[in-house]
């Protein structure tokens, strides 16, 4: 039923992945921990919304560090978010709140002219879309929360969307131990963190 849920919400949101973990914080922790942030780095990220996704990156090992909001949208400054940007900054972490989708263009531009990687909130934001295209599609990966007070509900559950087939592999890895990880070098390198839906 999980693996069904996967592919039909990636199908929905245009992603080749979606890996479902036990919770919203959950899937934000694992996306962190997937591209190797932690200790002594530094995530850009809103003071705006749900306490949990700072929980999540400071779980992490990481330092949120927290930029200033457009008054309209609710969603991450781009400008404010650049003045931050320093050598420990490893990631944008930005929110489409309230189903506003955030400044795409600007922090996409902005991941890539400082070599950061962008990453997607769309907790809030089931459906939303932005100059034609989904949320969830805009990060190098995205996470999506099915807890309340939500618009779709599964009790609880996370899910992390991306494109990476070999991020895919390890998210997969660090939600729990299964099968097709017998004969992977990667048991070897990490302990899963028991996460799944």
């Amino acid at each position: 039923m999980v693996r069904a849920f996967e592919d039909a919400f990636a199908a929905y949101v245009g992603r080749d992945h979606a890996v479902a973990v036990s919770s919203g914080t959950m899937s934000t922790l694992l996306m962190l921990k997937g591209y190797g942030i932690g200790e002594g780095d530094e995530v850009l990220c809103s003071p705006f919304g749900w306490h949990q996704v700072q929980h999540a990156v400071a779980l992490s090992g990481a330092t949120p560090v927290l930029v200033d909001i457009d008054y309209w949208q609710h969603t991450i400054n781009p400008e404010k978010a650049a003045a931050l940007v320093t050598p420990k900054t490893r990631a944008i972490l930005a929110a489409n709140v309230n189903g506003h989708p955030a400044h795409w263009d600007e922090l996409r531009a902005l991941a890539d002219a400082k070599n950061l990687i962008l990453l997607e909130d769309s907790t809030e934001a089931i459906g939303s879309t932005y100059k034609g295209r989904m949320v969830g599609t805009f990060g190098d990966a995205a996470v999506f929360d099915f807890s309340e007070p939500g618009i779709l509900l599964a009790g609880e559950g996370g899910m992390i969307v991306t494109d990476d087939r070999d991020l895919a592999h390890r998210l997969r890895y660090m939600r729990r131990r299964e099968t097709e990880h017998r004969n992977t070098v990667v048991i070897t390198r990490t302990l899963p963190w028991q996460a799944g839906m």
